[in-house]
């Protein structure tokens, strides 16, 4: 496990009062330093924590070195009756705010993500698909400038309680999501940072294993830490996944993080070990020479691996004084800074740059993996459809359309998909 720098640790009272859980905290507490000692603290304690805390989790931006965290270890209670659960939330409702992996009430673990839905596409324009996931934690080592994800690290514990949830869930799974057979663990944290101490990655891939036609997608993330599970008999059902940066996004503005080359050289590693690996590009942030630091990502990608999909989104989520307040200055390519300027805040929760500037990155993007590796899918993620329809001449060529499409976290992108053998023949 990474080292971490703590502000505060919080231990559930169910997870003190649980030995299997609090032999987990054991083994991580040696990595986490903290200047005081771990506090237990029951739902008013956690609701108050979450209260004074949630105020403060702004963007790392240039102060990344700044942020440290508070540590919760947090428990499932699936045990729960109905009545107690809608005691509990009617008294402590920060509890059960936000989506799956925020949620702090201990009911989730296997959620239900909802982006894709018709109405969803009817609202944004994007083209999705609609999934049941997995959750634990919450919280990241990096500093990405552009992120929030350092200010709290908060862990379920008792991971064996929820290996066994899931597995009753998968019975409920075709009710809501035909034909699901790739669920995405946690990408609100690059979760083998954690590990091995945490345990979960062990326990999922081993779950997964015995799956007839399940896969797990384990998020390595912007990291490169996976010499622990190289050697797990994971049968060929977790499918690793990198976001891969180009070398100076990694170095200006993801702090903390692995080099391009050392998440290469790990997803290498992983390939190796026979795991199939895959390639978001993840937000990519338009820094000064970053059409040719594109291009010299990807060569070095295909020169390493094979992945079985790439997916791509740009930074999002800023308007102009965001990105001054959050970049420092010369990072940003300065037409994508003054192109910023004019647009209104409708139009920058609809899309962080112009259409035009997004589309001669997508263009890099697809030239460059064309001309390497035309049989390798490309999907965009989270992208409106106007945008998958502008570019269907490229999609057409690897089969794909925004009716009929596997991406990097699809619920039917994984098994034997003839576009995914083939990008790895």
């Amino acid at each position: 496990m990474m080292p971490i720098h703590a502000r505060g640790v919080y231990i559930k009272q169910e997870a003190a009062e649980d030995p299997r859980s609090m032999a987990r905290i054991q083994r991580m507490m040696p990595f986490i330093r903290c200047a005081t000692e771990p506090v237990v603290v029951d739902d008013q304690g956690l609701h108050d924590l979450i209260l004074a805390e949630k105020g403060k989790w702004h963007s790392h931006g240039t102060r990344g070195n700044q942020v440290e965290p508070v540590v919760i270890f947090n428990q499932y209670l699936y045990h729960h009756t109905p009545e107690e659960r809608e005691r509990r939330k009617r008294e402590f409702p920060e509890l059960f705010k936000g989506g799956g992996p925020a949620q702090y009430g201990g009911y989730g673990g296997f959620d239900w993500r909802d982006s894709g839905s018709a109405a969803h596409r009817e609202k944004t324009g994007q083209v999705c698909q609609p999934a049941y996931a997995l959750h634990s934690f919450w919280g990241c080592h990096f500093r990405c400038a552009y992120c929030n994800l350092g200010h709290v690290a908060h862990a379920y514990v008792n991971l064996e309680d929820w290996c066994e949830h899931i597995e009753r869930s998968f019975a409920t799974v075709e009710e809501k999501s035909p034909g699901q057979n790739l669920f995405q663990w946690d990408n609100g944290s690059d979760i083998v940072c954690w590990e091995p101490e945490y345990g979960g990655t062990k326990l999922l891939i081993d779950l997964f294993a015995r799956q007839a036609n399940r896969y797990l997608e384990l998020y390595v993330g912007k990291s490169d830490i996976v010499d622990f599970m190289l050697d797990f008999d994971h049968k060929g059902h977790t499918v690793c996944c990198w976001s891969l940066s180009h070398a100076t996004q990694a170095r200006e503005v993801e702090p903390r993080t692995a080099s391009m080359e050392a998440r290469l050289k790990s997803a290498r590693k992983c390939q190796e070990a026979g795991y199939p690996v895959r390639i978001r590009f993840s937000p990519i942030v338009p820094t000064v020479g970053w059409e040719q630091d594109i291009r010299h990502m990807i060569q070095r990608m295909f020169a390493e691996i094979k992945p079985e999909i790439i997916t791509m989104e740009p930074l999002r989520y800023y308007n102009y004084e965001g990105l001054a307040r959050d970049f420092a200055p010369g990072v940003i390519d300065p037409e994508f800074i003054e192109a910023m300027k004019g647009l209104s805040i409708e139009q920058h929760h609809l899309r962080q740059f112009p259409d035009e500037l997004v589309a001669r990155i997508y263009r890099v993007v697809f030239a460059e993996v064309l001309r390497l590796s035309p049989q390798t899918p490309v999907a965009f993620c989270r992208e409106r459809r106007v945008v998958w329809d502008a570019f269907a001449e490229e999609l057409k060529k690897t089969g794909q359309n925004p009716d009929n499409y596997v991406c990097n976290c699809g619920p039917r992108s994984a098994g034997p998909d003839p576009r995914l053998i083939a990008a790895t023949a």
